[in-house]
């Protein structure tokens, strides 16, 4: 029996239109500093998944953390995961602020789901390195040693595909998502394939949607609403980083304006999460 895949939509929607803009993160001021057509996403995706098979030693279905800070490489990390018949699973990256407390609820996220590896950013790693020789956490107990000892996988360098490379069954699950840990333990739900192209359509009800998004791609409505279910539906995510909106609120309505959104999100009240259509 055949797995259904999100892959087959989106491979399809890179068919029909391969010039269009999937992707575009912005900077400070709304400038794009990146962008990925749905061609030149197919490409960058092949070509992890390519890498990850030949140069690691990953089974089908391994779980593999994305460390990230904000950007494209975690989304293109994301779909390279599932390309390559593994299971990823997005964590919140500790920095500076808040170090020790971030860096044991990865610890808890990497041994729940017995993590086979963690992709990440050069610069990220070699920051993660600094914070935890200044902490001092690593010398702290087998905590700090645990996501250590794990192989750090760095993805920006892995522009060609090797299509020689035996390419693992399209996993049932397509990635784990944890909550944030900020009342308990962060705990893990199972997100399949089939869950996104069934919701996908009830919450984008129209094709081509242009989305402007500041949320954390590790966040599920980030992850999920901005990037996962646009893509779907062949439209193009703006995306730019918490921090910036934070800095400079007003970036989010400009890039509404400039980009000619048809729909954005952010946390809603109470506790749950609602997405805002502009129409």
């Amino acid at each position: 029996m055949t797995t259904v895949s999100i892959l087959d939509q989106l491979d399809r929607l890179c068919d029909e239109h391969p010039h269009k803009i999937l992707y575009s993160y912005l900077d400070l001021n709304g400038n794009p500093i990146e962008s990925y057509t749905y061609a030149s996403f197919h490409r960058r995706t092949n070509a992890i998944a390519g890498r990850l098979r030949k140069d690691h030693r990953f089974m089908a279905e391994d779980r593999v953390l994305l460390a990230y800070p904000p950007g494209l490489e975690m989304i293109c990390a994301f779909f390279g995961c599932v390309r390559a018949g593994l299971i990823p699973v997005p964590v919140y990256p500790p920095s500076s602020r808040g170090f020790q407390s971030a860096l044991y609820k990865m610890v808890h996220i990497a041994k729940d789901c017995q993590a086979a590896g963690i992709l990440t950013t050069r610069d990220y790693h070699a920051s993660l390195k600094t914070n935890l020789a200044r902490s001092g956490v690593s010398a702290s107990g087998l905590d700090a040693d645990y996501i250590s000892s794990l192989p750090w996988i760095v993805t920006e360098d892995f522009v060609d595909s090797d299509p020689s490379q035996p390419v693992f069954e399209t996993s049932k699950i397509l990635f784990l998502q944890y909550t944030s840990g900020s009342t308990m333990e962060p705990k893990g739900v199972m997100v399949t394939h089939e869950n996104i192209l069934h919701t996908c359509p009830l919450v984008i009800d129209h094709p081509d949607p242009v989305v402007v998004s500041w949320l954390p791609q590790y966040h599920d409505m980030g992850l999920i609403g901005c990037y996962l279910y646009p893509a779907l539906r062949g439209g193009t995510t703006y995306g730019f980083s918490p921090m910036d909106f934070i800095q400079r609120p007003i970036l989010w309505f400009d890039a509404i304006t400039t980009y000619r959104a048809t729909a954005t999100a952010a946390p809603g009240k109470p506790s749950h999460s609602s997405a805002r259509s502009i129409r």
